[in-house]
């Protein structure tokens, strides 16, 4: 569901990358890297790839060049993009620069073969799972982290994004660089002519899906996860978050189970209530939404393509609220970051700064984003206020909703992390399903405080393992 790379901007960075004279190899596993649908491929709360690889592909550790940068951008029209940016960046510095592409699900297997061979990157392209092992472990360089944040303009992000990065002890494992925001789509002029205040609160949410919902005619209130599978815990952490729950407190002890918690299971049961019949999934929050059956759907930003591709008329009446709020404001996405490796020589780390800061500015930051518009949104507040930005068939087609997206990383925060720390134990909890559990058990009758009791201890169990 991701869109596809603009016409202009596709032709700009491929006309680059062959006329480039740089050192490029493209080497590691490619294939399809999921995208971050919004559905079932973030199979991990604090990984993009979906947790360990299960793969019994094991490939060698690519060999190094001066700079070697790893990108988990495998698709052919992405690298060719990325080819133009390498490109364009080894060719006005100093150092030869290796592009690496690794399938997501490889990344587990890639970067220990790589550890054990001493041939790391200098600079490498993932999301938050890889960033929170590599950093607790002290192999990303939190210094240059925090170089490449103030050239750019520490103020320049937006906080949540930058909260994300956070090491537990202080200072940024790594540089937000993208990400995508799950929030509630509607269709304004059904909210119009019902009367109906923006889906952005506990009450407004429930008001809507009650008063959307006649199952006679085909139509139902709302669409959110309500079966065993990430879609379900995607859905629900903004909704826990903001009646201020956890799954960790700040001694990293499972809270599943806390009043907050069994309050927030009992409101999306009801909630749930007014969903279609069955257990529903990213694939009932498009089909019904695409297909006029339900007009306040939980989803993705990678939905936008699939609304635009449908008719401009649907875009025009299509709304986005990027938070929840209830005691407090949440909102859920997945941030991909650029990581500096502390295991380079001084020289590599400088200039693998320099790449990182260029990757992020001007043209060549938001021809990245064009590669995966409404996927891929900018963590930069100027560059998602401009013009150049939203000179994008797929973006340009949304309008104001563009800003609207990216603002919601001002709010965007996941289970794992609490006060500056990351919990990567969580990926134990996630890759066993217990919290989407939680969330198929409660919409399916059973006693919201049971359930929490049961399913805390279950966790309990997991991070011992």
């Amino acid at each position: 569901m991701s869109g596809n790379t603009d016409e202009h901007t596709n032709r700009r960075t491929v006309l680059k990358a062959l006329a480039g004279g740089s050192t490029m190899l493209l080497a590691g596993c490619t294939g399809g890297s999921g995208g971050g649908s919004g559905g079932d491929s973030d199979a991990s709360e604090g990984d993009s790839s979906g947790g360990d690889s299960d793969s019994s592909e094991q490939t060698e550790a690519p060999e190094p060049a001066e700079i070697s940068f790893w990108t988990t951008q495998t698709e052919n029209e992405r690298q060719q993009v990325i080819k133009g940016i390498v490109s364009d960046f080894a060719s006005s510095h100093d150092p030869s620069m290796e592009m690496v592409a690794v399938k997501e699900d490889d990344l587990p297997s890639q970067i220990a073969s790589a550890r054990a061979s001493d041939t790391l990157p200098a600079v490498a392209e993932w999301g938050l799972g890889p960033m929170q092992k590599l950093g607790t472990g002290g192999l990303l360089s939190k210094e240059s982290a925090a170089n490449v944040i103030e050239s750019v303009g520490r103020d320049k992000f937006y906080e949540g994004a930058l909260k994300l990065t956070e090491a537990p002890d202080g200072g940024n494992f790594a540089v937000p660089f993208h990400g995508w925001l799950e929030g509630f789509w509607y269709s304004q002029s059904t909210f119009d002519e019902k009367g109906l205040d923006a889906p952005t609160t506990w009450d407004s949410i429930l008001a809507a899906a009650k008063e959307l919902h006649n199952p006679d005619e085909n139509q139902f209130g709302i669409v959110v996860g309500t079966k065993k599978t990430p879609f379900a815990r995607q859905c629900f952490t903004p909704f826990a978050r903001s009646n201020g729950a956890r799954v960790f407190n700040e001694d990293g002890e499972i809270v599943f189970d806390s009043p907050e918690m069994v309050e927030a299971l009992e409101y999306y049961a009801e909630l749930a209530e007014y969903t279609p019949p069955g257990k529903d999934t990213w694939k009932t929050a498009n089909n019904t939404y695409l297909n006029d059956q339900c007009q306040l759907i939980m989803y993705s930003t990678y939905i936008m393509d699939d609304v635009a591709g449908k008719s401009q008329s649907l875009v025009d009446d299509t709304s986005f609220s990027p938070y929840i709020e209830n005691e407090r404001r949440s909102s859920f996405g997945q941030i991909v970051t650029l990581n500096v490796l502390s295991s380079g020589t001084d020289k590599q780390r400088t200039a693998a700064e320099s790449f990182a800061e260029y990757a992020l500015s001007g043209e060549e930051y938001v021809d990245w984003l064009h590669m995966a518009p409404g996927g891929m949104n900018a963590v930069l507040k100027p560059t998602a206020q401009s013009d150049d930005y939203q000179d994008n068939e797929t973006l340009e087609a949304w309008g104001d909703t563009v800003a609207d997206i990216s603002n919601g990383f001002e709010n965007i925060e996941r289970f794992g992390y609490v006060g500056g720390k990351s919990f990567p134990e969580l990926g134990n909890i996630t890759n066993k399903f217990l919290i989407a559990e939680a969330v198929s058990r409660v919409t399916s009758g059973e006693d919201a405080q049971t359930v929490a009791n049961e399913q805390a201890e279950k966790m309990r169990q997991a991070i011992q393992e």
